[in-house]
């Protein structure tokens, strides 16, 4: 096995040496080569029960697999395993494929896993045994609600052998879930379910997915080296169960990258995310759209004046929202009328009631005013409340801030500033919590709808309005157990608390190098805690 492993290595080290400068010149037929992705910043770590950035999880979705993993359209297949589930949906056995851990082994030091060794049904048990237990701290807990006995688990009621994963022998596993939910082979292909190698974590001692000697994967790719601040190259597993049918030898992920569009021009990128005005300038390079981003006004809950709900109602109901729908259709834009964007699957029925009625948002102000004063405000006339809008310095979105601001001031007599930033910025501020109310444009992380609108919960990362919520959470619960009423009512929910308003939906755009080919930019991001692109069966030609 170790003589396999050895001349795999030989074989992509001719590829990665390709990747090393800043532009690579090769000659290839499209039966594989070498790949340059971006990913926005530094990942946090590459521990699959931990790590919730995006940059982190791009990474380990190429060097991880799960017991399933999705297709181009979003529909989970068999990956480290086949399986079937009980007649009554609750149980589901799988039969894991031969597969190997991919080691890093390190010079002058010997260890057993330095050569490939059997994935195993206890290393899925053992991943999410990690992400359940109250010691570990893992941000990524909630993604196991709905599995037998994960809720007492993690609330520390109950111990971690309790949760509903249970190994039959090496090869064979069942998972037991509280209630049927055909979603859950989809949640199975993503991070917070990858396997984890007993032995292997606790020889790290602390340090797992750290660097790459404490990296242990079983997935398409493996980490040949993790460059701080730089990059991370990553060559072909030559021992994983489907190798043959991976294309790259070579993946290198390239940390921040400035000029999207000249890269892809200049072969120093595959592929790459681009902005609306880069997209329309992207002459010489292929570019494919994708409908999956909202453009919310957002609330920020936890600033002054903005907690009781009632103002945040009165700013949604005075928007003149005829004139804000008409500068949209006139931009290209699709205005929203629900939450979700268009690409997102098992969407409910809602239509927001995007009406003007000014004196309802009066009245609502002055609840809002009177819920001030009762917390120990001094608040006698509107005009003392001062709010800052955020917005990017786009003309779009300055714009469309404009007329919102007219609204208000012309229907509420508030006192509002509007200060224009880059978009990075506003990203910035945005996730920090450091503004009052902004209008920022984010692709919500979930192929469903009921997914989508997970990041109002009140745990979520991306919940930028900081809502805590009983009775969302409850409802987010339910759409993601239930069907398209349950996803309405979540909707309806939502409009009434104000955490954010859906304004509209624009499109967002990937570029491609034009000697590429079977790169595939997915909606979402490819949902939650998976890789925003599938490239295994990716080609370059000369």
């Amino acid at each position: 096995m170790r003589k396999r492993w050895l001349c795999g290595l030989l074989a992509v080290c001719l590829v990665a040496t390709c990747l090393c400068g800043c532009k690579k010149k090769q000659k290839d037929d499209g039966s594989g080569g070498g790949f340059r992705f971006p990913i926005a910043a530094e990942p946090t770590m590459l521990d699959p029960q931990m790590a919730q950035d995006d940059s982190a999880v791009t990474a380990l979705c190429a060097l991880f697999e799960g017991l399933t993993r999705l297709d181009n359209s979003g529909k989970a297949i068999p990956a480290a395993a086949d399986w079937t589930v009980s007649g009554d949906g609750l149980t589901y056995t799988f039969t894991l494929r031969e597969s190997y851990w991919s080691p890093n082994p390190v010079e002058g030091q010997t260890h057993p896993w330095d050569e490939p060794i059997r994935v195993t049904a206890d290393d899925f048990v053992f991943g999410l045994q990690r992400v359940a237990d109250p010691a570990t701290g893992s941000p990524l807990a909630a993604e196991l609600y709905g599995i037998q006995n994960a809720e007492a688990v993690i609330a520390g009621e109950m111990p971690v052998e309790e949760l509903g994963i249970q190994a039959i022998d090496s090869k064979r596993l069942t998972i037991t879930l509280t209630a049927p939910d055909s979603d859950f082979p989809a949640r199975l292909a993503t991070s917070p379910f990858f396997p984890c190698h007993r032995a292997f974590f606790a020889y790290t001692a602390g340090r797992y997915g750290l660097e790459p000697q404490y990296v242990l994967s079983n997935g398409a790719f493996r980490l040949a080296a993790w460059n701080h601040d730089k990059d991370l190259l990553l060559y072909k597993h030559e021992t994983y169960h489907d190798a043959d049918a991976i294309s790259p030898a070579a993946v290198r992920f390239v940390i921040g990258v400035e000029d999207p569009v000249a890269a892809l021009k200049e072969g120093d990128l595959s592929a790459a995310p681009l902005s609306a005005t880069q997209a329309a300038d992207a002459d010489g390079i292929r570019t494919t759209k994708l409908d999956d981003a909202a453009r919310y006004l957002w609330f920020n809950t936890n600033k002054y004046p903005l907690y009781p709900v009632e103002m945040r109602q009165a700013l949604r109901d005075s928007i003149q929202w005829g004139s804000v729908d008409a500068y949209l259709k006139q931009s290209g834009e699709a205005v929203a009328t629900a939450y979700t964007p268009p690409a997102a699957s098992r969407r409910g029925d809602a239509t927001l009631n995007r009406v003007t009625d000014a004196d309802a948002a009066v009245a609502a102000l002055q609840k809002g005013i009177d819920a001030l004063n009762r917390g120990g405000a001094t608040v006698t006339n509107p005009a003392q409340l001062k709010i800052e809008v955020l917005a990017s310095e786009d003309p779009v979105s300055a714009d469309l801030a404009r007329y919102i601001l007219q609204s208000w001031q012309k229907n509420l007599g508030l006192t509002f500033t509007l200060t224009l930033v880059s978009e990075t910025e506003l990203a910035k501020r945005v996730k920090s919590g450091n503004y009052q109310v902004a209008l920022y444009t984010h692709t919500p992380s979930g192929l469903t709808a009921a997914e989508n609108l997970s990041l109002f919960a009140s745990t979520a990362p991306d919940n930028f309005s900081r809502l805590k919520a009983d009775a969302i959470d409850d409802a987010i619960l339910a759409a993601r157990q239930g069907g398209n009423d349950a996803v309405t009512a979540l909707e309806q929910a939502l409009w009434e608390a104000c955490p954010a308003i859906p304004i509209s939906f624009p499109c967002r755009y990937y570029g491609f190098a034009n000697n590429t080919a079977d790169i595939v930019a997915r909606p979402f991001g490819g949902g939650r805690y998976q890789g925003p692109l599938d490239f295994r069966s990716a080609k370059q030609y000369d």
